[in-house]
């Protein structure tokens, strides 16, 4: 039987890790899966590039619709799988799904994500405190579930986000287009989010923060558009943002008559937000 889940490891040097995380996945309950393991100790793609290879290659296989991106020291629980597969199933609109993350002792490591500006900033509460599977603004990473039909709509990571920040763009790209990230406690990982956080070298570092400034034009400055549009610089006058405000206006004056003729909220939805 073809294999409906396709995981990708970025490995890096770390063999014990990967052979844990390996490990870890041979005692899952879930078995209809195919995994690709990228070896970056000799050329280092770095990750993006090295999930981008995997997703082009799990594609190939109309059977696949569910890609695992795990990183070689996150380690799974047996159930994890099969827990965030069937939340995917019973949740149509969830996009991306991840487990809970915590460290040996059980502490929460990584619960859902607050900022992801100018550094990711993880939300870590008392492990009794979760419950029940909430939506997030971006998945972690270390381990997430993706649909085949979200790569499909928005296509692959963006290569320019070489080492860090390509997760949280993902996902946000993903929740622009109106999927849900979903945290889901019942599946559990191990991971101490020590791989991409810790100083590294120069050239580390200044990737790390190549990255993070191409995420802040991409997102927040309007840098991006700036670039590559016939506007230029000239994008975010102040004309061009009083067209905006007005926009804005026209948008929430449509909803206004709507909602006093009666339309119903679905169709309404449909429009913009104004926020």
């Amino acid at each position: 039987m073809a294999s409906n889940l396709f995981i990708i490891i970025p490995f890096y040097k770390d063999r014990n890790s990967l052979n844990r995380a390996q490990e870890c996945l041979a005692n899952s309950s879930y078995r209809n899966w195919d995994i690709f393991i990228r070896d970056n100790s000799l050329d280092n793609i770095f990750f993006t590039a090295a999930v981008n290879e995997g997703i082009r290659l799990g594609m190939t296989s109309n059977a696949t619709q569910y890609f695992l991106i795990l990183n070689q020291d996150c380690f799974l629980a047996p159930d994890a799988i099969d827990i965030l597969i069937s939340h995917m199933r019973h949740e149509p609109g969830c996009g991306i799904a991840c487990p809970l993350q915590t460290d040996g002792p059980g502490n929460v490591t990584w619960g859902g994500s607050l900022q992801a500006f100018p550094v990711g900033v993880h939300l870590h509460l008392p492990l009794e405190q979760y419950v029940r599977p909430f939506s997030t603004y971006w998945a972690n990473g270390a381990c997430m579930l993706i649909r085949r039909s979200v790569l499909e709509e928005i296509g692959h990571f963006d290569k320019n986000l070489r080492f860090i920040c390509s997760d949280s763009d993902f996902s946000l790209t993903a929740r622009a287009r109106g999927w849900e990230v979903h945290v889901v406690p019942a599946a559990r990982a191990e991971h101490t989010l020590n791989a991409s956080g810790n100083t590294g070298t120069p050239e580390l570092e200044l990737l790390k923060a190549q990255d993070t400034l191409y995420f802040y034009d991409k997102w927040l400055s309007g840098g991006v558009y700036r670039r590559i549009s016939y506007e230029g610089d000239s994008a975010l006058a102040a004309e061009t943002q009083g067209w905006a405000e007005a926009l804005r206006s026209q948008v929430a004056a449509a909803n206004e008559i709507m909602e006093s003729q009666g339309i119903n909220s679905e169709m309404r939805d449909k429009l913009p937000s104004v926020e």
